[in-house]
């Protein structure tokens, strides 16, 4: 089960969905992942804002 949605939007306008848009969400099911990705997002060129949401 999904315990987090994480959603990327980047700041510049810079293409994050892989279909072009500048915004995309993912289910994260563990703490492990989530860490992960918010320690990628910081370095990201695109200049990411990210929102997480609890789902359980």
């Amino acid at each position: 089960m999904p315990k987090f949605k994480l959603t990327a939007t980047s700041r510049t306008g810079q293409k994050v969905n892989p279909l072009g848009g500048s915004s995309d969400s993912v289910t994260v099911y563990s703490q492990a992942d989530l860490n992960r990705r918010l320690k990628a997002a910081k370095t990201d060129p695109r200049d990411l804002d990210v929102k997480v949401e609890r789902l359980s």
